[in-house]
């Protein structure tokens, strides 16, 4: 079993990562030997022709699978493509990277990984993300307790009055963090 991996690149683009992990599942997975588990496939010249295993037909001429682009169409269903798109279409994923993981794990191939880096950067940003909330909460704290606290004047007995502003200052943090989270869009 061929097993591809390219070396983990910190400056390729999150899309240039999806397509080398694409071409590497391409390179691993030839589309006759997939469409062969699905459908019964005889040689027509430079094409092979079976049923097509998206639409069920009964034509054995409909669906046909050119190996040496690795591309296949059905005529019938009028559908076509490469073995990710006919993943996608014959196990019915909505998104085109499930069918990735779907034929990579089928087939046993280790798909390219995220660097390092990449977890690094995230984590810097998970941890950024959490410092900015705090502060945003703290900040709505502060103007809610401000705007609201008022009503801590009719309280009389200093005890009382501490308490109940110790509570209403910490009810400000809870409704802070909710709006913190709605102004990050959480």
């Amino acid at each position: 079993m061929i097993v591809p991996k390219t070396a983990p690149d910190s400056d390729v683009l999150p899309l240039e990562r999806f397509h080398k992990a694409i071409e590497c599942l391409k390179s691993a997975v030839r589309l006759e030997n997939y469409a062969e588990e699905l459908t019964e496939l005889r040689c027509n010249g430079s094409s092979l022709r079976g049923v097509c295993p998206v639409h069920q037909g009964d034509n054995p001429q409909s669906f046909a699978v050119y190996p040496e682009p690795q591309r296949w169409r059905c005529f019938r269903c009028d559908r076509g493509g490469d073995v990710v798109d006919l993943a996608q279409a014959v196990e019915g994923h909505a998104e085109l990277w499930t069918a990735m993981l779907s034929l990579a794990q089928r087939y046993s191939i280790e798909l390219p990984e995220r660097p390092e880096s990449w977890h690094g950067h995230q984590a810097h940003k998970n941890k950024v993300r959490q410092i900015l909330e705090e502060s945003i909460t703290r900040s709505y704290q502060r103007r809610l307790y401000k705007v609201y606290s008022n009503y801590l004047a009719d309280i009389g007995d200093p005890e009382a009055h501490r308490r109940e502003a110790a509570d209403f200052w910490d009810t400000c943090y809870r409704v802070g963090r909710i709006c913190a989270k709605r102004r990050m869009g959480h």
